[in-house]
């Protein structure tokens, strides 16, 4: 079956982004030009731009044009339960991490009734700023705060977070996150966030919650994660 006009403007734009014959940050031709090369009405020539425009590939600016950006990050937590650094190295991709801040305290009653524990439990906060070599200049791509019952994970303020996988932490002290539930909302950062982030505090956010569980049903991790939704999309797939 014949690709639809919309459909074939929009492979020719996308394959001359990937060559690198449009770079990233180029002002693509006038939609006129495009018309004109392509042969195409103006209002199928802006189905193919909105198209590349939603997948990350061309920012369009009124009264200035449309440029190319660079791809957006393609996160794989809605659907596979697995570290941020495993899944950047899948994605081939150097993930590199901060840590902004480690502390035993009093569970905030929303994170203990996340974790299921009675209020005021100890537990321990992480909280981490990551980034993927090369990308947009390595601009920090999460924000994320990490809670874990100290009961369960009575040393781990102890260890550095900077280089180790937390969830491969878990699994070598018999602990492995078998189960996630995760919720996924967009919201405006906070302030310290957005300054984290390197984005405007009026730019939205992909906001997750997570609580993992073992095996055996007990929880033992709540994250808090924001991702600049201007740089970010999730994979997500359902079987039947």
């Amino acid at each position: 079956m014949a690709k639809a006009l919309h459909e074939q403007a929009a492979e020719y734009i996308r394959s001359r982004v990937q060559s690198g014959e449009y770079p990233v940050g180029s002002q693509i031709p006038t939609e006129n030009e495009l018309c004109t090369l392509l042969g195409v009405s103006r209002p199928t020539l802006r189905q193919a731009l909105d198209t590349l425009a939603r997948e990350g590939c061309l920012l369009r600016i009124k009264g200035k044009g449309t440029f190319v950006t660079e791809p957006k990050v393609t996160h794989e937590s809605t659907s596979f339960i697995t570290g941020y650094r495993a899944e950047s190295e899948r994605n081939h991709r150097t993930m590199r991490t901060r840590v902004l801040d480690m502390a035993l305290e009093r569970a905030p009653e929303a994170v203990a009734r996340a974790l299921e524990l009675p209020a005021g439990a100890k537990v321990t906060r992480l909280v981490r700023l990551r980034h993927l070599e090369g990308y947009h200049n390595n601009a920090p791509v999460l924000y994320t705060t990490l809670y874990v019952p100290h009961k369960l994970f009575p040393d781990m303020a102890e260890l550095d977070f900077t280089d180790l996988s937390f969830y491969d932490v878990l699994a070598s002290r018999g602990l492995e996150v078998r189960h996630a539930s995760r919720q996924l909302e967009v919201v405006p950062p906070p302030a310290e966030v957005a300054a984290r982030l390197e984005i405007s505090p009026f730019e939205p956010t992909i906001f997750i919650t997570s609580t993992g569980r073992t095996g055996a049903g007990q929880c033992i991790e709540y994250t808090e994660s924001y991702y600049p939704a201007g740089s970010s999309r999730f994979l997500i797939e359902i079987n039947r």
